[in-house]
This record gives structure tokens, C-alpha cells and sequence, in this order.
């Protein structure tokens, strides 16, 4: 008896050990997440109510925390391939400036994810400054959606990503952003 009592004990302590090295799954009210197949990997683009303010790298938490415990999920528990955490900002403000804010800005949300229990030594951070817009810089609205970060899962297939996952928690990366240029709501950034 003193045996079965001694290895549920410690299969007990295995299992609690075990769970705190993987992060929580994601909460019932599970957050739909932009996504998108790149020739260099999965492209998973934080939605724009959780984008930075201007001239900010600061991640609001309170908007952001769930967007990012799914992320943090999916990049503990469905692979363990490499993920480039790039920023970008919209086009106010010196060149200088804007490179140091961007890479702030992914520098800031790989700290979250490594809070998260994804491995520091799995994420690697760039800064892209105003070079890659999504949205025209002449408007608010457009600099808002330029104010983002993106993670790049490399060398990863979406299949992989979304497999036993449900259907409605996922969107084509950017479909809002195009559904509002398409509305004029919004202007194509500039060539």
C-alpha cells in the first residue's frame, strides 16, 4: 500500500511540474485571430484594437492579453518552429525614430510572449519601421492599422496552425483591413 500511495504521489507532483511549464489553454472566449499562408510561414497579425498608440511601444494588456495568450498557445502546442516578431509604425516622425520604435515594439510583445511560456530561445525580433505599410499614412485611421505587430511562424503551414482548432477562431490576415479600403472607409497605402 505504502508503495501505490508513494507513486500516485509522485505522478501527482510529475503532472503538477508538467503544468507549469505549458501555458494555460486559451479561455472559453476565445479570440478570433487574423492568419495567413506566406511563402516564408504562418503570418499571425495582432487585430487593430490592440495596435499601439502613436509614438508608443507599451502593449495595452487589458486589450490585448487574449489575442496574445492564443498566440502564445498555439506557438507552445501545435509547433516548434522559429517565430519573427516584427514591428512597424506609421510614417510620423524621423527614419531613426521610427526603426528604434518599431523594433521597441516587437521587442515588447516577444516579452510578453515569453511571460507566456514561449521560449525566448524560439522568437527573434525586427523592426520595419514605416517601410512596409498596410494602410495610407495620410489619414489617422490608416497610420492606426501601420501602428502593428506582426508574428511570422517560419517555415510553418497553416494547416498545422489550425488543425483541431475551431473554425470560426480564425480570419484571413488583413480581411477587415481590405473589406474597409474596399468600403472607401480606408485608403491602399501609397506606392
Amino acid at each position: 500500500m505504502k508503495k501505490l500511495v508513494t507513486s500516485f504521489i509522485c505522478a501527482t507532483l510529475a503532472l503538477s511540474l508538467a503544468a507549469c511549464s505549458t501555458p494555460p489553454a486559451p479561455k472559453a472566449n476565445i479570440p478570433v485571430l487574423p492568419i495567413a499562408q506566406l511563402d516564408r510561414g504562418v503570418q499571425i497579425v495582432l487585430p487593430d484594437n490592440v495596435l499601439f498608440e502613436s509614438g508608443k511601444a507599451e502593449v495595452n494588456l487589458d486589450a490585448s492579453r487574449s489575442y496574445l495568450e492564443r498566440i502564445a498557445y498555439l506557438l507552445t502546442t501545435k509547433t516548434n518552429k522559429i517565430v519573427s516578431v516584427e514591428g512597424h509604425t506609421d510614417n510620423l516622425g524621423s527614419t531613426a525614430l521610427n526603426q528604434k520604435l518599431s523594433e521597441q515594439r516587437a521587442a515588447a510583445v516577444k516579452k510578453v510572449l515569453t511571460d507566456l511560456k514561449v521560449p525566448d530561445a524560439r522568437m527573434t525580433t525586427v523592426g520595419f519601421s514605416f517601410t512596409h505599410p498596410v494602410a495610407s499614412n495620410a489619414t489617422d485611421e490608416g497610420r492606426k492599422f501601420n501602428r502593428r505587430t506582426e508574428i511570422i511562424i517560419l517555415d510553418e503551414k497553416i494547416e498545422n496552425i489550425t488543425q483541431g482548432e475551431a473554425a470560426n477562431t480564425f480570419e484571413t490576415a488583413f480581411s477587415r483591413l481590405k473589406s474597409m479600403v474596399d468600403q472607401g472607409i480606408l485608403q491602399s497605402p501609397e506606392k
